[in-house]
């Protein structure tokens, strides 16, 4: 008795051997398309212990582009206040000490330190400032 339908091992082993090559060269072609633009991206390292003088409400903040790719720094939040601040622009490894107007900042007497938010075209940055 012949079962009609039956694929034997020669053939079977072929078509999986053809189907394991496809998804090879499927593989292949998308990493070589999309994986050199996937590794490009700024990443924002805060340098030091930023400050912020509470008689002139102007925060200092050293910042550092560790990324391989241009990161701009878009603006900066201090305790829920945005404070007045020019984008600037950061080429990989390159330092700057960026100097924020935040004169909308209520800041108490008996506070230390008080929390920031640095906006970027690559996300977002918590930040503590110690009160000076």
């Amino acid at each position: 008795m012949k079962i009609r339908g039956d694929l034997s091992a020669p053939v079977l082993a072929i078509l999986v051997t053809i189907g394991v090559i496809a998804a090879g060269l499927v593989l292949l072609a998308w990493f070589w398309w999309f994986a050199p633009t996937a590794g490009h991206a700024g990443s924002l390292q805060i340098l030091g212990q930023p400050a912020i003088d509470n008689s002139t409400k102007t925060a200092y903040i050293s910042v550092k582009n560790t990324g391989n790719a241009p990161i701009t720094i878009e603006g900066v939040v201090v305790k829920g206040q945005q404070c007045t601040f020019t984008q600037l622009q950061l080429q990989p490894g390159e330092s700057k000490t960026i100097t924020v107007n935040c004169t909308g900042v209520t800041i108490d007497l008996n506070e230390r330190v008080v929390n920031g938010i640095i906006h970027t075209d690559y996300g977002v940055y918590t930040v503590s400032l110690v009160v000076v």
